[in-house]
Protein backbone atom coordinates (compact mmCIF):
# COMPACT_ATOMS: atom_id res chain seq x y z
CA UNK A 1 0.00 0.00 0.00
CA UNK A 2 1.85 3.13 -1.31
CA UNK A 3 1.55 6.50 0.88
CA UNK A 4 -1.32 8.87 0.03
CA UNK A 5 0.43 12.19 -1.37
CA UNK A 6 -0.34 15.33 0.20
CA UNK A 7 -2.61 16.67 -2.46
CA UNK A 8 -4.97 13.82 -1.81
CA UNK A 9 -4.86 14.14 1.69
CA UNK A 10 -5.88 18.20 1.41
CA UNK A 11 -8.28 17.61 -1.15
CA UNK A 12 -9.88 14.69 1.06
CA UNK A 13 -9.63 16.92 3.98
CA UNK A 14 -11.44 20.25 2.47
CA UNK A 15 -14.62 17.88 1.46
CA UNK A 16 -14.95 16.75 4.59
CA UNK A 17 -14.39 19.91 6.37
CA UNK A 18 -16.95 22.10 3.42
CA UNK A 19 -19.75 19.21 4.24
CA UNK A 20 -21.97 19.40 7.16
CA UNK A 21 -23.25 16.37 7.40
CA UNK A 22 -21.88 14.34 10.68
CA UNK A 23 -21.87 10.80 9.05
CA UNK A 24 -19.90 11.04 5.65
CA UNK A 25 -19.98 7.45 4.04
CA UNK A 26 -17.29 6.80 1.16
CA UNK A 27 -19.68 6.73 -1.19
CA UNK A 28 -20.81 10.72 -0.54
CA UNK A 29 -16.93 11.50 0.25
CA UNK A 30 -16.39 10.57 -3.42
CA UNK A 31 -19.05 12.52 -4.72
CA UNK A 32 -17.91 15.35 -2.87
CA UNK A 33 -14.42 15.02 -4.02
CA UNK A 34 -14.81 13.74 -7.45
CA UNK A 35 -13.30 10.40 -7.02
CA UNK A 36 -14.43 6.83 -7.94
CA UNK A 37 -15.24 5.30 -4.35
CA UNK A 38 -12.73 2.62 -5.00
CA UNK A 39 -9.67 5.32 -5.86
CA UNK A 40 -10.78 7.00 -2.83
CA UNK A 41 -11.00 3.63 -0.35
CA UNK A 42 -7.01 2.70 -1.69
CA UNK A 43 -5.97 6.16 -0.38
CA UNK A 44 -7.90 5.63 2.82
CA UNK A 45 -6.87 2.72 3.44
CA UNK A 46 -3.68 3.82 4.39
CA UNK A 47 -5.53 5.52 7.95
CA UNK A 48 -8.55 3.25 7.91
CA UNK A 49 -7.56 -0.41 6.28
CA UNK A 50 -11.13 -1.75 6.96
CA UNK A 51 -12.81 1.14 4.68
CA UNK A 52 -12.44 -1.25 1.37
CA UNK A 53 -14.50 -3.90 3.56
CA UNK A 54 -16.95 -1.74 5.36
CA UNK A 55 -17.65 1.19 2.79
CA UNK A 56 -20.42 2.43 5.50
CA UNK A 57 -17.90 3.39 7.89
CA UNK A 58 -17.85 7.30 8.67
CA UNK A 59 -14.73 9.25 7.38
CA UNK A 60 -15.44 11.66 9.48
CA UNK A 61 -13.39 10.07 11.86
CA UNK A 62 -10.50 9.97 9.73
CA UNK A 63 -10.16 13.91 10.00
CA UNK A 64 -7.90 13.73 12.88
CA UNK A 65 -5.46 11.15 11.41
CA UNK A 66 -5.24 12.83 8.03
CA UNK A 67 -4.31 16.53 10.13
CA UNK A 68 -1.70 14.41 11.57
CA UNK A 69 -0.26 13.10 8.44
CA UNK A 70 -0.37 16.73 6.60
CA UNK A 71 1.82 17.75 9.79
CA UNK A 72 4.62 15.79 9.37
CA UNK A 73 6.96 16.45 6.46
CA UNK A 74 7.52 14.53 3.88
CA UNK A 75 10.74 13.10 2.41
CA UNK A 76 12.33 14.47 -0.76
CA UNK A 77 11.69 11.86 -3.37
CA UNK A 78 14.69 12.19 -5.86
CA UNK A 79 13.30 11.56 -9.22
CA UNK A 80 16.74 10.48 -10.60
CA UNK A 81 18.20 8.08 -8.30
CA UNK A 82 22.07 8.30 -9.06
CA UNK A 83 23.91 5.33 -9.04
CA UNK A 84 27.44 4.69 -8.64
CA UNK A 85 29.34 2.94 -11.59
CA UNK A 86 31.17 0.20 -10.64
CA UNK A 87 34.61 0.70 -11.95
CA UNK A 88 36.17 -2.44 -13.44
CA UNK A 89 40.28 -2.27 -13.62
CA UNK A 90 42.33 -3.63 -16.23
CA UNK A 91 43.90 -6.91 -13.63
CA UNK A 92 40.78 -7.70 -13.34
CA UNK A 93 39.90 -7.87 -17.26
CA UNK A 94 43.18 -9.24 -17.79
CA UNK A 95 42.07 -12.70 -15.93
CA UNK A 96 39.89 -13.93 -18.69
CA UNK A 97 41.13 -14.10 -22.38
CA UNK A 98 37.97 -14.08 -24.03
CA UNK A 99 33.69 -13.92 -23.36
CA UNK A 100 33.82 -17.50 -23.62
CA UNK A 101 36.76 -17.89 -20.57
CA UNK A 102 34.58 -15.61 -18.70
CA UNK A 103 31.42 -17.49 -19.08
CA UNK A 104 33.68 -20.75 -18.24
CA UNK A 105 35.29 -19.56 -15.48
CA UNK A 106 32.16 -17.88 -13.80
CA UNK A 107 29.27 -19.84 -15.02
CA UNK A 108 29.92 -23.52 -15.55
CA UNK A 109 29.43 -26.28 -12.87
CA UNK A 110 32.46 -28.88 -11.67
CA UNK A 111 31.19 -31.00 -15.07
CA UNK A 112 32.03 -28.25 -17.38
CA UNK A 113 28.33 -27.57 -17.72
CA UNK A 114 26.49 -24.11 -17.63
CA UNK A 115 24.87 -23.43 -14.55
CA UNK A 116 21.95 -21.42 -15.90
CA UNK A 117 20.50 -20.60 -12.63
CA UNK A 118 23.89 -18.57 -11.27
CA UNK A 119 23.13 -14.86 -11.10
CA UNK A 120 25.78 -12.34 -11.79
CA UNK A 121 26.71 -10.04 -9.28
CA UNK A 122 26.63 -6.43 -10.58
CA UNK A 123 31.17 -6.25 -10.69
CA UNK A 124 30.51 -9.74 -13.02
CA UNK A 125 27.95 -7.90 -15.13
CA UNK A 126 30.36 -5.51 -15.72
CA UNK A 127 33.18 -7.54 -15.95
CA UNK A 128 31.33 -9.22 -19.30
CA UNK A 129 29.90 -5.75 -20.78
CA UNK A 130 33.80 -4.73 -20.73
CA UNK A 131 35.01 -7.58 -22.51
CA UNK A 132 31.99 -7.48 -25.13
CA UNK A 133 32.96 -4.01 -25.60
CA UNK A 134 36.72 -5.52 -26.14
CA UNK A 135 35.53 -8.38 -28.32
CA UNK A 136 33.38 -5.93 -30.68
CA UNK A 137 36.42 -3.51 -31.09
CA UNK A 138 38.52 -6.36 -32.44
CA UNK A 139 35.80 -7.36 -34.97
CA UNK A 140 35.63 -3.71 -36.20
CA UNK A 141 39.14 -3.26 -36.66
CA UNK A 142 39.66 -6.30 -38.44
CA UNK A 143 37.34 -6.04 -41.19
Amino acid sequence: MAKPTKAEVKRILGALRRSKKKFVTLEALSRLVGLYPDVLAETLAYFEPMIRMDPSINTRDLVPALEEYLKEPMKPVSSNPKHKKIAISKKELAEYSSIADFVYKKMTNVGGLVDTSKKLSDEELRILEKLVQRETQRRRKAK
